[in-house]
């Protein structure tokens, strides 16, 4: 029998705390100016690992007003903080720019290197 090499479900933990993309998707689903299209993107730097979320704006809500952007940049984080208790980074794009799948969808890209 070989080692365990990762785990068999999506479950992520970044600093001692238990992170289901599910969790991600359920605080972008309740706002209305996102798309329910995210990609998590996970990272080491030093000995602390860091989630940055990238998240489709909806086309009605993206705009080149900085500060509108911003402060939703903002809105999105404070949610997903207070839901999952640990800072994140949030990236917005542009609708229709993360990749759609026919199956299941590819939602974390680990960076990490173990």
């Amino acid at each position: 029998m070989e080692k365990c090499k990762g785990r068999s479900d999506d479950m992520l933990i970044i600093r001692g705390v238990n992170v289901f993309p599910s969790q991600i998707e359920s605080v972008l689903l309740e706002m209305s100016e996102t798309e329910p299209h995210y990609l998590l993107i996970v990272e080491r730097h030093g000995n602390l690992d860091t989630l940055t979320v990238q998240v489709e704006v909806q086309e009605q809500f993206f705009s080149d007003e900085v500060k509108v952007l911003q402060m939703l940049s903002k809105k999105i984080k404070a949610n997903i903080e207070s839901t999952l208790g640990i800072s994140v980074t949030v990236q917005l794009v542009e609708p229709k720019s993360i990749e759609r799948t026919a199956g299941k969808a590819k939602r974390v890209i680990d960076k990490r290197i173990l």
